[in-house]
């Protein structure tokens, strides 16, 4: 798993793919084949003026946060997708939000790198997300506009999350892509919930080993893990083999030129 997709700084896990539909696009992009002197990949993040910077990703990783999978539901592509690595610099309209990014990023892949891809179902290693039935139940939204979620640092490795206006698909979206609380693996939404929620849970940074590179362990925090912070709201998180949606690459070229 490679961590750095954990800190993009976009919200775009949090929401439903479409998988082939055509969007609104970017008012400009530029992709360029990464500088091979430069090893360590930057961060995607906002740019003043509505761009979009992606340094140093390849089409793999794109594919990863840009439909918000994981590495183990992408198959299928040639070799130099998982090897080769591009820059991204992108100009959104003006008031997009996360969804209209999404779309602008999935129509980029289809545009410039000619990506079509389909979905099929896996079994698969995930998290199965379901509400507790001894619990309060969780409150429901008052709140209207675009769903959002952010960290407050309590210090002691702790930090609280506080999320408004999600639905529980939207949440169980983004766990993965959560940085610090060690959930690697996709999340699946059982918990027959339909509507919005405000909720918040206080959770301890997941450890991360220093030197073999193995995923942090969820268990081993400063404070409580996420299983534990997530029933005192009143949901369970349980890992089993179940058919995950994956996305099959059918075709593929590198970018053409801006």
């Amino acid at each position: 798993m490679n961590y750095k997709l954990i800190v993009l700084g976009f919200a775009f896990a949090t929401l439903l793919p479409a998988w082939q539909d055509r969007g609104p696009s970017f008012e400009v992009a530029e992709i360029k084949p990464s500088d091979p002197s430069v090893l360590k990949p930057g961060k995607g993040r906002m740019l003043p003026g509505g761009q979009i910077a992606v340094p140093g990703y390849t089409l793999r990783e794109l594919v990863m946060f840009t439909y918000g999978v994981t590495d183990d539901m992408i198959s299928g592509g040639p070799k130099w997708v998982a090897e080769e690595r591009f820059d991204i610099v992108a100009k959104a309209p003006p008031g997009a939000n996360d969804t209209a990014l999404r779309a602008m990023m999935q129509g980029l892949l289809k545009d410039r790198f000619r990506l079509v891809t389909h979905q099929e179902d896996k079994p698969m290693s995930a998290y199965v997300l379901t509400a507790m039935k001894s619990a309060a139940p969780l409150k429901k939204s008052q709140a209207s506009g675009a769903s959002q979620c952010h960290w407050t640092d309590l210090g002691g490795g702790m930090r609280r999350r506080e999320c408004q206006n999600l639905t529980m698909a939207e949440f169980a979206k983004e766990l993965p892509n959560t940085g610090g609380i060690g959930i690697q693996l996709p999340v699946s939404d059982q918990t027959g919930l339909t509507g919005r929620y405000d909720f918040q849970f206080e959770v301890g940074m997941a450890r991360r080993p220093s030197d073999d590179g193995a995923p942090p362990d969820p268990f081993d925090t400063d404070g409580p893990n996420i299983f534990a912070a997530l029933q005192k709201i009143g949901l369970h998180l349980e890992n089993k083999k179940i058919p995950m949606p994956a996305i099959v690459i059918d075709r593929v070229e590198r970018p053409s030129s801006n």
